[in-house]
């Protein structure tokens, strides 16, 4: 397993991947939380973190996501008894969204307008559960976490503790796929609640199916047809004026024109300071390239330009 980033997640201060490396790992399990607040935080300065945190952005109805740790790296936001069952380390990348599952801040959180300010997960804005369903779709295509789950997702507060969600040490051993905090054992947590949890692995699986089938997400969108353009006529090239122009000694704004184009149609590797009014041996070369990367004009590339090489040149 080589993919260890999540494309775009920013690190920097939130990194904390070189504090705490963590336990190698070849993940199959995605655990989901929920921070319970509405902004991103330190997680104890990377000793509570996750691998990833999702913060949604109202502005753009997209993700911001904040990386932690590697991907292939154990992450610490579970609670991880002496003489238990492995679970930080037992293969699962862990997601923190920020937001909330408490039914106490279903519509408001003080000022706070839930879909407007912060996320209150079980009754998301439709675009939330779309960035959910990506970061899911990526994890199925990058890391091969199935995309399936337990049946059960419990509104908190019922979800906490020791639940009928909870898993057993076998079957959290034996699990592979997307969880939540609720589902895993020795912890109390009960976030993410009662998410729509098969809408959402639906919204992923539909995402997948199109990547493999060579579309995007986006292609749900009827496409609608373009206007045709008309076709630009070509420009008539300029007038030539005449070989008296280009030369030696010669120094005119003819020359300047030249040389502009030259450098315009790729050849301006052969001017070491740009193209000038004054005629120079870099023109000459320049001309005489241009004539030999031409058949009609190879029979004559003497390095000046005659009508039919300016005709060609500016068309």
């Amino acid at each position: 397993m080589t993919t260890t980033l999540y494309p775009g997640a920013i690190r920097g201060s939130h990194w904390y991947g070189d504090t705490y490396e963590g336990d190698l790992m070849n993940p199959n399990v995605l655990c989901l939380h929920t921070t319970e607040g509405t902004g991103i935080v330190s997680y104890s300065n990377g000793a509570e973190a996750p691998n990833l945190t999702a913060l949604p952005k109202f502005g753009t109805k997209k993700f911001e996501v904040y990386q932690h740790f590697a991907l292939n790296r154990s992450a610490r936001a579970l609670v991880n008894k002496s003489g238990g069952v492995e679970t930080n380390t037992c293969n699962v990348v862990q997601v923190e969204l920020v937001g909330t599952c408490d039914p106490a801040h279903k519509t408001s959180w003080g000022k706070l307008r839930a879909g407007v300010d912060y996320i209150y997960w079980p009754d998301a804005p439709e675009w939330a559960y779309d960035e959910l369903a990506e970061l899911i779709a990526w994890m199925h295509l990058n890391m091969g976490i199935p995309l399936s789950g337990p049946d059960t997702w419990l509104p908190y507060p019922a979800s906490y503790g020791g639940t009928s969600a909870r898993m057993s040490y076998a079957e959290w051993n034996a699990f592979k796929g997307i969880c939540g905090h609720e589902h895993v054992p020795e912890n109390a947590h009960g976030d993410p609640g009662n998410i729509p949890f098969q809408k959402i692995v639906g919204k992923a699986k539909a995402i997948v199916a199109r990547i493999k089938g060579g579309g995007t997400k986006e292609d749900t969108k009827p496409t609608p047809k373009p206007t045709p353009k008309p076709t630009p006529k070509p420009k008539p090239a300029p007038p030539f004026p005449g070989a008296k122009y280009f030369g030696p000694g010669q120094n005119n704004a003819h020359v300047t024109a030249l040389g502009s184009q030259l450098v315009k149609k790729g050849y301006g590797k052969f001017y070491k300071r740009g193209p000038g009014p004054k005629w120079t041996d870099s023109d000459k070369a320049a001309v005489r390239a241009f004539q030999l990367a031409h058949t009609e004009l190879k029979g004559d590339a003497d390095g000046i330009p005659g009508p039919k090489t300016w005709r060609i040149l500016f068309s």
